[in-house]
């Protein structure tokens, strides 16, 4: 059994979900739910990994092995039933950066660009810097509070000479796992109006018990779909920098590989190469481990709201460790609720940020001890609405 409930000494390091809470939030001593990686440790294996590298006392440029791209290739045929090749795989920095660099290969100034809101708002910053249209196709959310697509909205949408979507999969930060038919319809949407699909599957791994992840690289759709994958989410690496695109289309990876190379961007560091091999390599165990602590997480808070905030409409979570949670009966806004609930002593996400005012996003990915001592501060935070 690996360890979830040890808190990992996060503050004074330089960490920014714990560290900028005095001069960015107001309040030091609260308790950050925001941003999304863990307060735990990650697997010992990756941090054996990168000892191991360390002691070699060689830090000069590398680029990604044999070994690397076994391993990356094994891990996604083997959890996500893609038999891929080695060689459709392209190591990246991250995955916003590399959004941002797809965005800006594959269409032009002024071109539309598809993204299907509430969603993580750097997809909207990475099209608007690029000086791309934006086209917001709104994702339905249904009276149990869970979200599915329109997909005769989303085709009207594509329809519009829309030149690339970028597909959030599994969603942030409404929680969907999206089905094997929903992730086809989109491809084939995508493929028959000429739409590049970017499928964005960081939290891939992240699975809750029920509901099984559908790569759209698997869609059948191959020429016209790029997946970005990352080690980060999962195995809480995401500072080592280090993320896989996987294009099966030899046009499509030539273009972007020539494109990242004119502009001198780099392959992740070496450290990035060696924590995302190991954790391909022995992680499979830690990851599903993680997985069932995260549901554990889920019904603790599920739990409390039920019986000390019931007019809270809890968001079914199918994956990610991200809970969204509606506070709209209180009729306060989300920007001023989080700032509420942050003087109260936990800091989360306003909805407003992802499309959705009326919402917020608390990030389960931490000890039970740390939840249950911010819990009754989103409760304090939200009563304080009551007596504004």
């Amino acid at each position: 059994m690996y360890d979830f409930d040890t808190p990992a000494p996060r503050a004074g390091t330089g960490a920014i979900k714990w560290d900028i809470r005095g001069s960015d939030f107001g309040n030091s001593r609260a308790l950050p739910f925001w941003v999304a990686d863990s307060d735990y440790m990650s697997p010992p294996e990756v941090v054996e990994a990168i000892r191991d590298a360390a002691e070699r006392c060689v830090f000069g440029y590398t680029s990604p092995t044999g070994e690397y791209r076994r391993a990356v290739r094994e891990w996604i045929r083997g959890r996500h039933g893609w038999d891929i090749d080695e060689g459709w795989i392209v190591p990246s920095t991250g995955i916003v950066s590399e959004l941002s660099n797809i965005v800006r290969c594959f269409t032009s100034p002024g071109d539309k660009v598809l993204i299907q809101t509430p969603v993580y708002d750097p997809f909207a910053g990475v099209v608007k810097s690029a000086g791309r249209t934006l086209v917001e196709n709104r994702l339905r959310r249904g009276e149990d509070g869970r979200y599915t697509m329109d997909l005769q909205d989303l085709e009207r949408d594509l329809k519009s000479d829309v030149k690339l979507m970028i597909l959030c999969s599994p969603h942030n930060p409404v929680g969907r796992v999206w089905t094997e038919g929903e992730v086809r319809s989109v491809a084939e949407l995508c493929a028959r109006y000429g739409a590049l699909l970017v499928s964005d599957e960081i939290h891939w791994d992240i699975v809750m018990p029920g509901y099984e992840h559908f790569t759209a690289g698997n869609a059948g759709t191959e020429d016209n779909v790029i997946v970005l994958t990352a080690p980060s989410k999962t195995f809480n690496i995401a500072g080592l920098k280090c993320s896989n695109d996987v294009i099966p289309s030899d046009s499509l990876r030539r273009k972007l590989i020539s494109w990242k190379e004119n502009r001198h961007i780099e392959t992740p560091n070496s450290l990035g190469l060696v924590a995302c091999q190991a954790a391909y390599t022995y992680g499979g165990r830690w990851c599903d481990e993680q997985n069932a602590y995260i549901k554990e997480n889920e019904g603790v808070t599920r739990r409390f709201l039920a019986e000390r905030l019931p007019e809270v409409n809890v968001t079914p979570l199918e994956g990610t460790y991200l809970m969204w949670l509606d506070i709209s009966a209180s009729g306060v806004g989300s920007k001023e609720m989080c700032r509420r609930m942050t003087a109260a002593g936990a800091i989360l996400n306003d909805g407003a940020r992802y499309g959705d005012d009326g919402f917020v996003r608390l990030n389960l990915a931490c000890p039970r001890s740390q939840l249950e001592a911010g819990l009754p501060a989103v409760e304090r935070g939200y009563r304080l609405s009551e007596k504004a």
